[in-house]
């Protein structure tokens, strides 16, 4: 049998390596898509393409013939393009498309402008995409807009990080952006995880509104940057302020007391109730599996095994109350809320979540996990371990964190069906 090919990643990759300029340039680059089968990332980047460019190529991406582009294409990078809100508006576009699985957008360095209708209509889409990543850093003609306008109309369930450095974000806006980040579980924040914000004039009384919303409402932030924000200006907190220091309310409230107050929300509580909540919601679906889920031929009397009263008799937990029983799982998941617990009594008793019995018959490289080259593995190194059970004990790349194994991709997948990546306070459950 013949080795199995590993893919080169230059093949689904379509890299400028000249200057484009306009639709001249957006032509360019879709004739390389019309003669690739395949591709999964766009690299565009300091070029010239402009609103006019970036109109002809999404224009092309949204027609029928490229299909299989809009079903493969998980990055865009659109850095330094010269793209303003009209080019904005053609990319929502598509954003906004059924087949489109987009998962990370680049579109830093442009001259993206505040137009409230075109920033609304953006973060329409974003919230109904699969977005996981995006980046608007350095578009300095936004400036305050994107808090005002942007933020307000961003409420998007995967959408995991989010850079507005640099963008001119002033003082003005701080509060704006703090009540975006601490509306909790209904809030636009609530899924991000990493939340860039450099670069900017928010001011060290600003940097305290970002850091005074993650502590009271948002537990799902687990990186936050906003250094270089006119933190050496001297700014007092006055008697009323959400944060007290130690000392007396006049002490000057340095960057060194902010760090340490952004690492203590960060790393020492929502990193920590992150962990207890994965570990307890992947136990819970264990036995919830067991106890909730049941045959079908069980839940008809016809079809019932002679066997199956001397089963209920010996494990009698099958005829309590269908509420005691819950709160009986309930006891196996402490940190959970009752809406996350909910969610996954739910998804345990869908035959159609259990994971197939039978391998896969077509041999799929993105499936599967990768052996690591440092495992003495012999002729495996560098191919794809096709096992059933658990990923080569251990042995695949992922266990170094070089590459994502198959078991942890499908625990995270399970993990965000169930809304189970971070804390949930309960006051929050049912909202």
């Amino acid at each position: 049998m013949a080795p199995l090919a590993i893919p080169i990643p230059s093949r689904s990759t379509i890299v400028s390596k000249e200057i484009l300029e306009g639709t001249q340039g957006a032509h360019t680059i879709i004739s390389q898509l019309n003669s690739s089968r395949s591709i999964t990332k766009l690299k565009l980047n300091n070029n010239r393409l402009g609103d006019d460019g970036v109109s002809a190529l999404f224009t092309f991406l949204k027609s029928p013939v490229a299909s299989r582009h809009r079903s493969s294409i998980s990055e865009i990078h659109l850095n330094d393009n010269g793209i303003g809100c009209r080019g904005l508006r053609d990319i929502a576009d598509y954003v906004n498309g059924n087949e489109v699985v987009l998962k990370t957008l680049w579109l830093a360095n442009n001259t993206i402008g505040p137009d409230t209708d075109v920033l609304a209509w953006f973060a329409t889409t974003v919230n109904h995409s699969q977005l996981e990543f995006l980046s608007l850093t350095g578009n300095h003609k936004l400036g305050d807009a994107v808090v005002e306008t942007f933020f307000r109309h961003l409420k998007a369930p995967r959408l995991r990080e989010l850079h507005i450095n640099a963008m001119g974000l002033t003082a003005r806006c701080a509060s704006g952006l703090a009540e975006w980040i601490s509306l909790g579980h209904n809030g636009g924040a609530y899924s991000l995880h990493t939340l860039k914000c450099s670069g900017n004039n928010l001011g060290l009384k600003g940097v305290w509104e970002v850091i005074h919303a993650i502590e009271m409402g948002n537990w799902s932030l687990m990186n936050v940057e906003v250094y270089a924000n006119q933190l050496a200006a001297t700014e007092i907190l006055n008697d009323n302020s959400p944060i007290q220091q130690s000392s007396s309310s006049e002490t000057e409230v340095s960057w060194k007391d902010a760090e340490r107050a952004l690492h203590r929300v960060l790393h020492r509580r929502n990193a920590y109730w992150k962990r207890q909540v994965e570990m307890d919601a992947l136990s819970l679906l264990k036995y919830s599996r067991t106890l909730i889920l049941r045959p079908k031929a069980s839940l008809s009397s016809a079809d019932r095994h002679p066997m199956s009263d001397l089963v209920s008799e010996s494990f009698p937990f099958h005829n309590l109350p269908t509420e005691l029983r819950l709160q009986i799982l309930a006891v196996l998941a402490p940190s959970l809320s009752c809406a996350q617990r909910t969610r996954i009594y739910d998804y345990a008793a869908d035959p159609s979540t259990l994971p197939p019995l039978l391998p896969r018959l077509r041999r799929d490289i993105s499936y599967g996990c990768v052996a690591d080259p440092s495992r003495a593995l012999g002729a495996s190194v560098g191919f794809t371990l096709h096992s059933s059970g658990s990923c080569a004990e251990g042995k695949c790349m992922g266990t170094g964190n070089s590459l994502v194994c198959r078991r942890e991709a499908e625990r995270t997948r399970f993990l965000e069906a169930v809304g189970c990546c971070a804390y949930e306070p309960e006051y929050q459950c049912g909202t």
